[in-house]
């Protein structure tokens, strides 16, 4: 009993950081939140997703349930509510989109993936990636 009670005790506190610092990585970013109020203005890093050689990607569907269309103006947003309304600028060049799917993964470094078709609108199919700055106009 003594040892589990000391192994329990150990692995206790060798997930007290990884909590720490999973509190301090989601404090970091409320301010996204923030910043994603109606008329505010931010900059992140955009990619885009929808590649493939068919109109519509079979059976795929996004967060909302809608059926994927890539040549449709939406994104991808880890937090923000679905049916919100973005003014994109990237390049000189400027998009309205909606959000009606999840993503990018945390890890990826980004935080909004946007259409094919409005990737294509903003020029962004080149490069692959890009600093777009983002207007929250509302929800649709």
């Amino acid at each position: 009993m003594k040892r589990t009670c000391g192994v329990l005790t150990i692995l206790g506190l060798m997930s007290a950081p990884a909590l720490a610092h999973h509190a301090h990585h989601a404090s970091r970013h409320s301010w996204r939140h923030a910043e994603a109020s109606q008329g505010k203005g931010f900059t992140v890093n955009t990619s885009f997703y929808g590649g493939g050689p068919r109109r519509y990607e079979p059976n795929s569907h996004t967060a909302n349930g809608e059926i994927f269309n890539m040549w449709d103006l939406t994104a991808a947003h880890r937090t923000l509510p679905m049916g919100t309304r973005l003014r994109l600028t990237y390049a000189g060049r400027s998009v309205v989109v909606r959000i009606n799917d999840r993503g990018p993964a945390a890890w990826t470094g980004r935080s909004l993936d946007v259409s094919r078709g409005a990737a294509v609108q903003l020029g962004l199919i080149e490069r692959g990636t890009g600093q777009v700055h983002v207007e929250v106009l509302g929800k649709s």
